[in-house]
């Protein structure tokens, strides 16, 4: 990677989503899960995909957060100090958070994952459920969410305001997305995984940020233009309308008092 190719992806790139497996154990009413079958990829992200997804991260001294979701569930994969400890050990200036169901997440797993370099844990409650106060974690339930349409997927999910669909967007001109195939698509809202702007496994990840299509998509989208594809022009997403707030509105950084 070139020295300006880093300093830019440095610039740009905030959070950084790796799907490490590729399900849930629940099906929420406002999720995709609960209405398609299940994607037709494997189960678990292979380790040569993950080696080269921290390799590129680690060469880019990447100091964002990263988190281990798209639509699944991260702690059904047993393993995952272990990819928690080789991130920290090949990325050590990213944040580790961890985003969850809680279902999963016992006293011995919080502890285990905290050792391993899971530096926040945010607890999404979809039932209601309480869970124990822990440090350096937040607790949300369904009330407190923003939902979205997830790109026209849940069609009972309405915008707020038409204004949403000719607002800015500058999600993917801060956020990595990462299915478990190594495919890097254009947004976390894509469910379908239908826009796809390169592959980790047979691209460097400068070339898939700076090149085609993925640059011209951006700075259309930074426009305000949501014609770019099916889902953007159908996106309720109101969240990334301003550069920087892909980081600032996270509980993570809000927690921290940490300032990009």
């Amino acid at each position: 990677m070139q020295a300006v190719e880093r300093e830019q992806l440095a610039a740009q790139l905030k959070n950084v989503e790796i799907e490490i497996n590729s399900r849930c154990n629940r099906r929420c009413t406002y999720c995709p899960v609960s209405t398609l079958p299940n994607p037709n990829v494997p189960k678990f992200m292979h380790e040569t995909v993950l080696d080269r997804v921290i390799g590129e991260l680690g060469a880019l001294d990447y100091t964002g957060r990263i988190s281990y979701h798209f639509y699944n569930e991260p702690l059904l994969r047993k393993d995952l100090e272990s990819v928690v400890s080789r991130v920290r050990a090949c990325v050590p200036g990213a944040h580790q958070v961890l985003y969850t169901n809680g279902d999963y997440l016992t006293e011995d797993r919080y502890r285990t994952l905290r050792n391993s370099g899971i530096e926040f844990f945010v607890i999404t409650s979809h039932d209601g459920k309480l869970h124990p106060k822990r440090e350096l974690q937040v607790v949300q339930f369904s009330e407190d969410l923003e939902l979205t349409n997830r790109g026209g997927a849940m069609e009972h999910i309405r915008a707020n305001s038409d204004d949403v669909y000719v607002s800015r967007c500058f999600a993917p001109s801060e956020m990595l997305i990462v299915t478990v195939t190594g495919d890097v698509v254009l947004c976390y809202e894509d469910a379908f995984r239908k826009h796809v702007m390169g592959s980790i496994i047979t691209q460097s990840l400068a070339d898939i940020w700076l090149g085609e299509p993925f640059a011209t998509l951006r700075s259309r989208l930074a426009r305000g233009d949501r014609s770019v594809t099916a889902i953007c022009k159908q996106c309720t997403n109101a969240a990334h309308t301003d550069p920087g707030t892909s980081a600032r509105s996270e509980p993570f950084w809000q927690a921290l008092n940490v300032a990009w």
